[in-house]
């Protein structure tokens, strides 16, 4: 992880001497995106992987420096990691299914590096992305004929919030396309996102996400 850090580091110092000398070409643009992350939870201690789709809802900062380098800043509000399990079975001869729920949602701060290819609106970012949990819940349901299984109490539904989760740090790389609409830049971006710590303490299992997203940035400078 220090590594990590410290590889990071000294991207940003080499990324900022490289643009110092184009501040007088600094751009400024801003606005909202919106968009959808298909999860997968992954891990040692998953016995089966997690899927599901969630929404992203927040702001972008896009600053360039020089006509291809640049910095993008997502404050992403609401961002939902949620995903899920639906698992068969049988006991003494009674079928069931077990439908395992985890709603997850986080605010994510993503400070990443953007370069945009010469004479191009296409573009490539790369960089970390901090979560910090705001929703943490499971819905765990089984369903079978005439409630004939139940969880240990006879009850066929389990819910509650999940303990302990960590604050999330994740490696993004992605790819959009700026376009010019007046002063008014449309933005779709297609993104992966590998997330490298885990989702609560003491369980090995991590979230990677296929992100895909709209922003609407208005030309300020």
């Amino acid at each position: 992880m220090r590594k990590l850090f410290t590889f990071l580091f000294l991207t940003s110092m080499i990324f900022l001497l490289a643009s110092n000398s184009g501040f007088a070409q600094f751009r400024l643009k801003l606005g909202p995106n919106i968009g959808l992350n298909y999860n997968i939870g992954t891990g040692s201690d998953v016995d089966e992987t997690m899927t599901g789709i969630g929404m992203v809802i927040g702001g972008t900062v896009d600053m360039a420096f020089t006509p291809t380098i640049g910095l993008i800043t997502n404050l992403q509000f609401y961002d939902n990691r949620s995903g899920g399990t639906s698992t068969e079975g049988s006991v003494q001869g009674i079928a069931y299914t077990v439908n395992d729920d985890r709603s997850l949602a986080y605010f994510m701060i993503e400070p990443l590096f953007k370069l945009t290819l010469p004479s191009s609106s296409v573009y490539f970012v790369f960089g970390p992305a901090f979560g910090f949990n705001i929703q943490g819940s499971y819905d765990i349901r089984i369903t079978s004929q005439n409630n004939q299984v139940t969880f240990n109490d006879g009850s066929t539904k389990a819910t509650g919030s999940i303990k302990d989760m960590l604050v999330r740090f994740a490696l993004k790389l992605g790819s959009g396309y700026d376009i010019k609409l007046g002063s008014i830049f449309l933005t779709p971006q297609l993104a992966f996102e590998y997330g490298l710590t885990n989702i609560v303490s003491d369980v090995k299992a991590k979230i990677l996400t296929i992100q895909l997203t709209t922003a609407v940035k208005f030309s300020l400078i």
